[in-house]
């Protein structure tokens, strides 16, 4: 059997979509597919419509989220925070519906209102973002299919648990037995790590194959969501291997060691507005080149006002105490203007401005 996927956003009949719809998945080359497919009237999922895409590893990076402190990139908290957002609006939009709707129109609310949780937008860029949360609001369309405004909730309820549940597992996962830097072999440290503190990697489910792009690839139909987590699991560690990017501190996979540090997630909030709309890595490109054209003149410039300042010490005219803390933030803003997060000039203009004097 091979699955083949329409471009259909929304429907205009439930003959459109089919019944029991489920999110399968689907790892190609640097790429993750999410598909939704539902069975057909002999009860096989051979149905297949609407598909998203991130890079290998994206979909776990994005649910676990920033793994440090970083201006306008979410932290797992706030990662699961926006989900639940949403979900918790369309849950209480559907209870509040007091009589039956017709089905089709509710599924594309469903989609509709379920979309600020999976796509973002900068400017004229489009993506597609916390991928792991389709199958809630997938399952969410499954009830309502069944039971109309009367679906209970109560398994897309424990989908948004699971979101949360794993978000601190996923993390170690990815720390302790995917990291390039910590490991170069997955499978080795899969055996050394207490695997209690890991997402289970059993999984049920069956396989199939997908037509993308005229290209046929395995692809995968989990029986629950924690088998769909599972089956990634397995997936990353015989073939990749994980960074966390130099930018936007999220997690993200390659297939073999390579000198890309970034990902390419498009960059929604920056120190820089010129970064905005730009990927991880095309800034941290960018960052690099600087870095290379103008560390060694910063470094001049640093070492020629800490030489006059030190003799100024020396010879009386500041304080030790004064020229400790000057060195301390000098020597930061140093490093600022090498890792391009100041100009050359603003670092000119700051040892201009905060001449010591007594």
């Amino acid at each position: 059997m091979v699955l083949k996927f329409g471009k259909l956003t929304f429907i205009e009949s439930m003959d459109q979509i089919g019944a029991d719809p489920k999110v399968g998945v689907s790892i190609d080359g640097d790429k993750e597919y999410f598909f939704i497919t539902c069975k057909d009237d002999e009860g096989d999922y051979t149905k297949c419509f609407k598909i998203y895409s991130c890079d290998i590893g994206t979909s776990v990076g994005d649910l676990i989220g920033a793994v440090e402190p970083i201006p306008g990139i979410p932290t797992s908290d706030k990662v699961y925070d926006s989900i639940e957002k949403v979900y918790v609006n369309l849950r209480e939009w559907i209870r509040s519906l007091d009589h039956e709707e017709d089905r089709a129109k509710l599924i594309n609310s469903i989609f509709f209102m379920s979309s600020e949780a999976l796509y973002g937008r900068v400017n004229e860029y489009a993506f597609e973002k916390n991928l792991l949360a389709l199958p809630l609001f997938i399952e969410v369309i499954s009830g309502c299919i069944k039971d109309g405004i009367n679906y209970n909730f109560k398994k897309s309820d424990k989908i948004l648990s699971s979101l949360k549940k794993y978000q601190k597992p996923l993390a170690v996962f990815a720390e302790d037995v995917m990291l390039y830097d910590k490991n170069t072999d997955p499978k080795a440290a899969l055996t050394q790590i207490d695997i209690t503190r890991i997402p289970p990697i059993s999984y049920s489910g069956y396989t199939t194959l997908l037509v993308i792009d005229t290209q046929i690839t395995e692809a995968f139909i989990p029986d629950t969501f924690d088998d769909l987590i599972a089956y990634f699991l397995n997936r990353y560690i015989l073939n990749y291997h994980f960074y966390c990017c130099a930018n936007c501190r999220k997690y993200f996979a390659f297939k073999t060691d390579t000198k890309n540090k970034s990902c390419t997630r498009i960059i929604e909030s920056a120190h820089y507005m010129k970064d905005i709309g730009r990927t991880c890595r095309d800034v941290g490109r960018l960052r690099s080149h600087v870095r290379g054209l103008y560390s060694n003149e910063t470094h001049a410039l640093y070492q020629r006002n800490y030489k006059a300042t030190f003799a100024r010490k020396s010879k009386g005219q500041i304080t030790d105490e004064h020229f400790t803390a000057w060195s301390e933030t000098a020597r930061q803003m140093r490093d600022k203007c090498i890792n391009g997060d100041i100009s050359y000039d603003e670092l000119e203009q700051w040892f201009f401005n905060n001449y010591l004097r007594e």
